[in-house]
């Protein structure tokens, strides 16, 4: 069929033989024809709504990100979609000047030749996902900052990641990297992002601690400019800037008559450091002198309280005495099954309240913790009242 010889009437002679009625058609007819430079392995047919479509249209674009052993997926300014091919029974047809039913009613009966360019029974869809954010860490990890002293050390020769290398390597959205980039506390030095040695970052929030207290400033009011204008400051003004931002949050006040910005400091972030702190590397620990030993070494004013520690201990309150141990969430597997798992490994049943700030990132766009549990975990109430979840399949 690669000539356009056909004539209407030929056409419509067709459509009575396969006793259609014609008063139902429109009386201009659309006649296809296979191209002679068919292009089947050379076209891929990809399925948008109708979101997605004004946000093409608007100008915006679609990244495809991922490395060779990734299975892709494509990205928008804030979003990640998992790329995924499927096959149809029915024939799709690619055809450029393609019109809609409506485009042909009216007007004395034409026909209109349409070369086929493309027949596929494949077509990718898009579906809304998690960004795969676990492999950024271990990126940055390559070459950690302990210091600009120390930068030339042998230690420190590892790869160095700018903003364009983390696009190509990590599957997000730039607004999720970015997100995630500060949820890490990576700064961003000399075009490069890195992680901060966590013994160097408490020792620089100790210096700010320090200096504050010494210029008698309140907690809540740290003159910005002030402090990172100090002349005899021991800390590069970039690694005080991010560590106020990282244990504190900025904000606008008046003093005598003009704006200053000034950071106010987190108690919850800066008791969670001390926690932290005390935590690393010890093992388990006597919950009761935890406690005691963690209040005693927080900044003058500030109150420690558990609540600090979601997401970064466990306290076992089956052990006499009760203990607790190190366990950041920032440890755990990205992918749901696997995290479930390694959360049940680590003990067997689990309340709600300890349960949640490890399972609560998973959560998909309307997706509940509670919504999780009901998929991987299996419910039951212990004699004293408490619920409890367990797994749902064998521990691995």
């Amino acid at each position: 069929m690669a000539g356009k010889s056909r004539t209407l009437q030929e056409t419509l002679s067709l459509a009575e033989q396969a006793k259609l009625d014609l008063t139902d058609l429109n009386s201009s007819v659309q006649s296809l024809y296979l191209s002679p430079d068919m292009a089947d392995h050379e076209v891929r047919l990809l399925e948008l709504d109708s979101s997605m479509v004004k946000h093409l249209e608007a100008g915006n674009s679609l990244m495809v990100r991922g490395d060779k052993s990734d299975m892709a997926v494509v990205c928008t300014e804030d979003s990640t979609f998992e790329l995924k091919s499927t096959q149809t029974t029915n024939s799709l047809l690619l055809l450029p000047d393609c019109r809609a039913p409506e485009q042909l009613v009216g007007g004395d009966g034409c026909l209109l030749h349409k070369e086929v360019y493309c027949i596929s029974h494949v077509y990718l869809e898009l579906k809304k996902c998690r960004p795969k954010l676990k492999k950024l860490q271990t990126l940055l990890q390559e070459n950690v900052f302990t210091g600009p002293e120390y930068e030339s050390d042998e230690k420190h020769t590892g790869r160095k990641y700018t903003t364009t290398d983390l696009h190509s390597l990590i599957q997000a959205s730039e607004k999720e990297l970015l997100e995630e980039l500060r949820k890490l506390q990576a700064v961003h030095i000399d075009g490069y992002w890195r992680l901060v040695d966590f013994d160097y970052m408490g020792n620089v929030l100790q210096y700010i601690i320090d200096t504050v207290d010494c210029q008698s400033w309140p907690y809540d009011q740290i003159p910005t400019d002030k402090l990172l204008g100090m002349e005899d400051n021991v800390y590069p003004r970039v690694l005080l800037e991010h560590c106020l931002d990282c244990y504190g949050d900025r904000k606008m006040m008046e003093f005598h008559g003009g704006a200053e910005q000034v950071h106010v400091l987190s108690e919850d972030r800066v008791c969670g450091y001390f926690a932290e702190y005390l935590l690393k590397g010890v093992g388990k620990f006597n919950l009761a002198e935890f406690l005691q030993t963690w209040k005693e070494s927080v900044p003058v004013g500030m109150t420690t309280n558990l609540q600090q520690l979601e997401g970064v201990a466990l306290i076992d309150k089956k052990s006499h005495p009760q203990v607790i141990s190190h366990f950041p969430v920032t440890d755990l597997p990205e992918d749901a099954s696997d995290r479930f798992n390694r959360l049940f490994r680590t003990r067997e049943k689990w309340t709600l309240e300890d349960i949640s700030p490890y399972i609560r990132d998973l959560c998909e766009q309307k997706q509940t913790v509670g919504s999780l549990l009901t998929k991987f975990a299996r419910a039951s109430t212990l004699p004293d009242g408490t619920k409890v979840y367990n797994s749902r399949v064998p521990v691995k």
